[in-house]
């Protein structure tokens, strides 16, 4: 049998990445015989499976995500006291200003909050471990 299914002879009908870092096991159907082979993965898969890939990635997802969590609550109370208590919202605090517009203000203060967060923390726990993983990959693809 030349083929399985329409596919032609040798084309892998599975390719999986596991460890050791950036092996890659194809399965091949060649001439009534399926066949395992592994070999070395792409430049993107070892660097994907290396321990200093994976603390980046751990790094930037312990900021990330909370944060996102948390200025999404933020802006759902916005949007939830603005539709459901009103008298709460056009409380004036100062002359025309009410509650609304101090909390419509402060989501702008707030999202330009957590973007300096970010600069700062990417400036000291990031950059230095993206750019160690840069020259390794540029290195290796040379």
């Amino acid at each position: 049998m030349a083929a399985v299914r329409g596919r032609p002879a040798d084309e892998p009908l599975l390719t999986r990445t596991g460890a050791p870092y950036g092996v890659v096991t194809r399965i091949t159907w060649s001439g009534g015989f399926v066949s395992t082979a592994q070999e070395e993965g792409t430049v993107f898969e070892r660097t994907q499976e290396s321990p200093d890939f994976q603390e980046l990635r751990r790094r930037f997802r312990s900021f990330a995500f909370p944060m996102t969590v948390a200025f999404l609550a933020w802006y759902l109370l916005y949007v939830i006291l603005s539709g459901w208590a009103r008298d709460f919202m056009g409380a004036k605090l100062v002359g025309h200003i009410n509650v609304a517009l101090v909390f419509g203000i402060l989501q702008f203060v707030s999202t330009f909050l957590i973007a300096w967060l970010y600069a700062r923390r990417a400036n000291t726990k990031l950059d230095a471990l993206a750019d160690k993983i840069r020259h390794e990959v540029e290195g290796e693809a040379k």
